[in-house]
Parts: structure tokens; sequence; C-alpha cells
């Protein structure tokens, strides 16, 4: 992810979401909730931790380009997210 609003945030956090976001194109919806609990579960016992613009920022470059059913999906993985995260609404 080449954009300039991403410049300031920490290259490892960039790392994770990418990963996160690569490894739950694969889930299915009854999958996708237990597979992201896990991950931000790990995320927070690792120490990492995003602020509400964070978040935002990196998934308002992530989505560009997508196929409607890509943002439908991604809609529903930042849904997710906050429900599980509440710092990062």
């Amino acid at each position: 992810m080449n954009h300039p609003g991403l410049k300031g945030i920490d290259p490892a956090k960039l790392m994770s979401v990418m990963q996160l976001y690569n490894q739950a194109g694969n889930k299915s919806p009854s999958e996708l909730l237990p597979f992201l609990l896990s991950s931000v579960g790990n995320m927070q016992k690792s120490g990492m931790s995003f602020t509400p613009d964070e978040f935002r920022l990196i998934f308002d470059v992530l989505k560009q380009g997508k196929s409607p059913e890509e943002l439908a999906r991604m809609n529903q993985m930042i849904q997710m997210f906050h429900m599980m995260n509440p710092q990062g609404k």
C-alpha cells in the first residue's frame, strides 16, 4: 500500500491489517467472526491497537477499486471489528 496518508502509520500495523484482510478473504461468513475474534485477541495480546483515524484510513485505502461484493464483505469485516474493538470505532 503506497498511499500518502499511510506514511504516518506504523508499518507493523499495516502489515497486520493486510495479513488479516488476505486471510479473511478465504473465510465463509460463518468462519469470519471466530477468525476475527482470534486475530483481534492476538493483536491485543501483542499490544497492538489502532486509533479510530488509523483504522478508518487503512480500510478506506483497502476499499479503493473493489467490486460491490468485495466492498460489502469489507464493510461486514469492519462492523465485526468495531464490535470486538470498541476503541477502534
